[in-house]
């Protein structure tokens, strides 16, 4: 599960993020980007696909959460490990280190065919706790054992 830790964070730390959509629009009043239409946020090797992807700045326009909605895809490298993985909505809580995956949440670990599922994917990278819940279908996990 430690994989799941790393899933997100890299995406916003060190390389360049680029994000490419049909529309962006800025809300200068709530501090909010908003990206529209077959978004493609990628960072080094890392990708998210979404419907929409929300970006939201403090005051000091440092950003503090990241939503992406619809149609969610999402492909992150951490060294010679490859993720992939999908759900209807992802958040990052920068400061908490809280990511959630809701609705239709996968995660799959590629070198190994690893993955856990369920409708709803929540993630404390600082204390390394996960909850997975099944919602209408069962939670699914597979775990490589030798």
């Amino acid at each position: 599960m430690r994989f799941l830790i790393i899933l997100l964070a890299v995406i916003l730390f060190g390389a360049e993020l680029r994000i490419s959509s049909k529309k962006f629009e800025y809300n200068s009043k709530n501090l909010i980007s908003i990206f529209i239409g077959d978004v493609n946020a990628t960072k080094g090797e890392d990708t998210i696909l979404s419907d929409k992807l929300y970006i939201y700045f403090t005051k000091d326009k440092k950003p503090f959460k990241f939503e992406a909605i619809g149609h969610v895809r999402f492909k992150f490298k951490d060294e010679n490990v490859t993720y992939v993985g999908h759900c209807n909505e992802l958040i990052y809580l920068l400061k908490k280190g809280l990511i959630t995956l809701k609705g239709d949440a996968f995660v799959r670990k590629v070198e190994t065919n690893e993955s856990v599922s369920g409708d709803f994917i929540k993630i404390n990278r600082f204390t390394q706790n996960v909850v997975v819940l099944g919602g209408k279908k069962p939670v699914n996990i597979i775990i490589k054992v030798e």
